[in-house]
Order: structure tokens, then sequence, then C-alpha cells
């Protein structure tokens, strides 16, 4: 699934995939560090919940 994470130096939008993780109770995703495509900046993403893109 894709979630929509902000930039934390330039504010763009981006668009990354959440991996799918095994979970017995609700569906959960992984979502490591990832690059802005606008800036190039490596961005952490941020505490659950997350927007679907």
């Amino acid at each position: 699934m894709e979630f929509v994470f902000e930039c934390g130096q330039c504010g763009a939008d981006c668009v990354v995939w959440g991996e799918p993780v095994v979970s017995w109770w609700t569906q959960k995703y992984r979502v490591d560090d990832f690059e802005c495509w606008c800036c190039g900046a490596t961005c952490t993403p941020h505490d659950p919940p997350w927007t679907e893109a």
C-alpha cells in the first residue's frame, strides 16, 4: 500500500510504499526511511496513522 509523507526539509509530498507485515489482529505496514523525490533529503516517516495515497 502507498502512503503520503511530507519531506521534513522542503515540504514536498512523497508517495512511499508500505511493506505489509504479518499480524494476527490488524493489518500493519512497515515504511523505511525514504529519499525525497524533490530535494533528495533522507526522511524518516512519522509514527502511524499514515495517510493513504
